[in-house]
C-alpha cells in the first residue's frame, strides 16, 4: 500500500538547485522518486514572485500549517465561540449545522472540524445529538395488491419541490394504545407539523386535516396506503388540494416524512405509549424540527425559511 509523504526540506534544496541548472520537472521527480504532479504542485504552491527558493518554500509551509491548527483551536480562543457552540449543542445542532448558520447568519467562518476538536477538548461528545439516530428498521413485504378505487398514484404527481405546500405525511403508531401522532412535512422548506391523535378513525382524521391544514398553504399531500385515508376524497375536499398515494409497501417515495419520523422517534421510542406525550414534549420535538439550519435547504433553518415563502405568495 503506497503512503504519502510530505515533501522535506533537503528535498526542497535540491529542487531549488537542478531547476537554476535547468533541469525539467519530470528529470527532477525522477532523481527524487516522485510523481511529476507532485513536483509540479511544490513549484506552484510555493513560489514567491514566480522565484523557488527551499528556505522560503519551507517558511511559506510552515505558515499553512500553524494557520490549519489554530484554525481547529477557534473556537476556544473565542468566548463568543464557544457560548455559541456550547448553546447550540444544547438545542441539539450538529457541528456541521453551527459552521454553516454562523458563516450564511453571521459571516463568521468556522469549521465543522475546528468544532468537532473544540467538543473533543472539552468532552462534550454526548451532546452529540446523531448518536442517538443510529437504528435501522427492518425488512419490508415486497408483494402488494394496488387499492382500486381511483386513488392517484405518486407517479402523476408534480414535482413541486420548488414550491410551497406540498407535503409528505405519515403516522407514528405505538402498539400500547391507538393513540398516533400525524407528521407532515413540507418539501421545499422541510418545515414540520406534528400533531397527536387519539386514535385513526374516520371522524378524528378529517378533523385533524381541518385543524392542522387550516389557514396554511397546501397544494398537494403525498402520503402512504394506511388504512386511515379510505376516505381520501372526504380530505380532498377539506385541503382543497390532490392527495397522492406512495405505492403499497414503498415507503421510501415519501422519504422526507420518514426521515423526519427518524428523528421524531429519538424523542418517542417505539417502547413507548404515545398517549403519554406531553404538549411540552411536542413543543421540543417541533422545536427541534423546524429551529434548526439544514443542509439541504443551504443551512436555513426551516420554521425562517417557510415564513419568508409564505410571505412571498401572500405578497
Amino acid at each position: 500500500m503506497k503512503t504519502y509523504r510530505h515533501i522535506q526540506f533537503e528535498e526542497r534544496f535540491v529542487i531549488e538547485k537542478l531547476l537554476n541548472a535547468g533541469s525539467l520537472i519530470r528529470e527532477i521527480a525522477i532523481f527524487l522518486k516522485r510523481s511529476p504532479n507532485t513536483i509540479s504542485q511544490e513549484l506552484k504552491k510555493n513560489r514567491v514572485n514566480g522565484v523557488y527558493d527551499a528556505k522560503q518554500a519551507q517558511l511559506k509551509v510552515s505558515q499553512r500549517r500553524w494557520r490549519a491548527k489554530r484554525q481547529c483551536l477557534k473556537v476556544a480562543l473565542d468566548s463568543f465561540l464557544i457560548r455559541f457552540v456550547e448553546d447550540k449543542l444544547e438545542k441539539k445542532w450538529t457541528p456541521k449545522q453551527i459552521s454553516g448558520h454562523l458563516k450564511r447568519e453571521l459571516g463568521v467562518t468556522c469549521s465543522a472540524k475546528a468544532i468537532y476538536k473544540f467538543i473533543e477538548s472539552r468532552g462534550l461528545e454526548y451532546r452529540l445529538f446523531w448518536r442517538w439516530n443510529k437504528k435501522k428498521s427492518g425488512p419490508k413485504r415486497t408483494t402488494h395488491k394496488p387499492a382500486d378505487d381511483g386513488r392517484k398514484y405518486i407517479d402523476i404527481r408534480p414535482l413541486g419541490s420548488h414550491e410551497l405546500g406540498h407535503y409528505e405525511l405519515d403516522f407514528i403508531v405505538s402498539k400500547y394504545s391507538p393513540y398516533v401522532l400525524l407528521v407532515a412535512t413540507d418539501r421545499l422548506t422541510k418545515y414540520s407539523l406534528v400533531r397527536q391523535l387519539p386514535n385513526r378513525k374516520r371522524h378524528t382524521i378529517s378533523a385533524a386535516f381541518s385543524k392542522m391544514f387550516s389557514n396554511i398553504i397546501v397544494k398537494s399531500i403525498t402520503t402512504d396506503n394506511d388504512i386511515a385515508f379510505r376516505h381520501w376524497t372526504e380530505l380532498e375536499q377539506i385541503i382543497q388540494a390532490p392527495i397522492y398515494f406512495c405505492h403499497p409497501y414503498h415507503s421510501w417515495e415519501k422519504g422526507l416524512v420518514e426521515n423526519t419520523n427518524r428523528w421524531i422517534r429519538c424523542f418517542v421510542p417505539k417502547r413507548r405509549d404515545i398517549a403519554s406525550v406531553t404538549q411540552e414534549e411536542l413543543n421540543e420535538i417541533h422545536a427541534f424540527l423546524n429551529d434548526r439550519p439544514k443542509e439541504c435547504i443551504d443551512f436555513r433553518i426551516s420554521s425562517e425559511y417557510y415564513y419568508e415563502q409564505s410571505v412571498l405568495l401572500e405578497g
